[in-house]
C-alpha cells in the first residue's frame, strides 16, 4: 500500500514541477529555453546528487547534517591539491572527494550504528568538527577556475543536445544506479525492513549494524564526489562553501516522497524533489522575489511535505487494519 501510495506521490511531484515551469515561462520565457533548462539543471546537480547519497539513510530512519560541510571541505581540499599537483584530472579528483567524505561517514557510522547515539545529534556534531576544519587548514584562502583542473573545466562546460549538462548525465547515472540497487538487490531492500520496523529487521537476522554503517559511508562518499560538482558549478571555493545548504537536501528528499518516518522512498523521487525545489527557488528569482521569501517557501515547503508524509502514512497504517480485519472476519 504505501509503495502505491508514493508512486502517485512522485508522479503528483512531477505535475506540479511541469506546471511550475509552465507558469514561470508565461512571465519571464527565457525560463524554457535551452540555456534556461541548462542552467537549471546545473543549478540542481549539487542537490541532487547528494539527495541520492541520503535517501537510504532517511529510508532507514536517520538523517545526515554533515553533508554539507563535507561538500565544501572536500572541494576546497580538492582546489588545494589541484592548485599544487597539476597532474591531478578531474576523476583524481572524484577519487579524493570519495575517500575525504567517506572518512567523515565511517566516523558518522560508528557512532551511529555502533554506539547506537542518535543521528540527528552526531552528524550534527560532525557538520561542525568538518566545518571549523575547513575554516582552519583553509586559512582565509580561495580558489578559482585558473587553480581548478583543465580538465575539471571542460567537462563543467560540456552538455548534450545544448540542454543537458554533463554534471546531471552524471546524476542521471547514479540515480538508475541507485534506484535499481534498492529495488532488485537484497542488501537494498534490507534498508527498507529496517527503515520499516528496526527491531524486527534485527530479528529475523537483517545485518542492522552493516547496512547502517555502510549507508553513513555511502553517503559521505557521495557528499565528498559533491564536492567536484560544487567546483564544476562554481569554479571557485572558499571555506564558506555550501554553507547551510543542508537543510534544502532534506527538504528535496522529503518533498521527492521517502518518509522522515522510514521505510518507503526512492532514490529518484528524491532528485525530482530536488528538481521541484531548485525551480521553485530559480523561479520565485526569476520573478523577482525577495530572498527571505525563497528561504520561508523553502521552509513552508519542508513543513507542507512532512504534513502530506505523516498523513499519507496514517491513510496506509488504517488500510493495513482494516485489511487485516477483513480477512479475520
Amino acid at each position: 500500500m504505501k509503495r502505491g501510495l508514493f508512486k502517485n506521490r512522485e508522479l503528483s511531484l512531477f505535475i506540479i514541477l511541469i506546471f511550475t515551469i509552465g507558469v514561470t515561462a508565461v512571465f519571464n520565457p527565457r525560463f524554457i529555453t535551452g540555456e534556461g533548462t541548462k542552467d537549471l539543471l546545473n543549478f540542481t546537480a549539487v542537490v541532487a546528487i547528494l539527495a541520492i547519497g541520503i535517501a537510504p539513510i532517511v529510508i532507514m530512519r536517520h538523517i545526515d547534517l554533515s553533508i554539507s560541510s563535507t561538500v565544501g571541505f572536500s572541494a576546497w581540499v580538492i582546489a588545494a591539491l589541484s592548485d599544487k599537483y597539476h597532474s591531478i584530472n578531474v576523476w583524481h579528483c572524484f577519487l579524493i572527494g570519495a575517500a575525504l567524505g567517506s572518512l567523515v561517514g565511517i566516523v558518522n557510522g560508528l557512532l551511529v550504528a555502533g554506539l547506537r547515539l542518535p543521528s540527528l545529534v552526531v552528524t550534527l556534531g560532525t557538520l561542525y568538527i568538518v566545518r571549523g576544519l575547513d575554516y582552519v587548514i583553509s586559512n582565509s584562502v580561495d580558489y578559482n577556475a585558473q587553480q581548478l583542473p583543465e580538465s575539471m573545466n571542460k567537462m563543467a562546460a560540456t552538455s548534450y543536445f545544448g540542454v543537458l549538462p554533463f554534471q546531471f548525465l552524471l546524476v542521471i547515472i547514479f540515480m538508475v544506479l541507485a534506484s535499481f540497487y534498492m529495488k532488485y538487490r537484497k542488501s537494498g531492500r534490507d534498508r527498507y525492513a529496517i527503515g520499516s520496523n528496526p527491531p524486527a529487521a534485527d530479528l529475523v537476522g537483517i545485518p542492522v549494524f552493516r547496512r547502517t554503517f555502510m549507508s553513513f559511508v555511502f553517503s559521505g562518499a557521495v557528499a565528498g564526489m559533491a564536492g567536484v560538482f560544487y567546483l564544476m558549478r562554481f569554479a571557485q571555493v572558499d571555506a564558506t562553501a555550501f554553507y547551510g545548504q543542508e537543510l534544502a537536501v532534506v527538504a528535496a528528499v522529503v518533498i521527492g516522497g521517502i518518509s522522515i518516518m522510514g521505510g518507503v522512498g526512492t532514490p529518484h523521487g528524491a532528485v525530482i524533489g530536488a528538481l521541484l525545489v531548485q525551480t521553485i527557488q530559480l523561479a520565485l528569482g526569476a520573478l523577482g522575489v525577495d530572498a527571505f521569501w525563497k528561504q520561508a517557501i523553502n521552509g513552508a515547503l519542508l513543513i507542507i511535505a512532512l504534513i502530506a508524509d505523516r498523513r499519507l502514512a496514517a491513510s496506509s497504517e488504517r488500510a493495513l487494519l482494516l485489511q487485516r480485519i477483513k480477512e479475520r472476519v
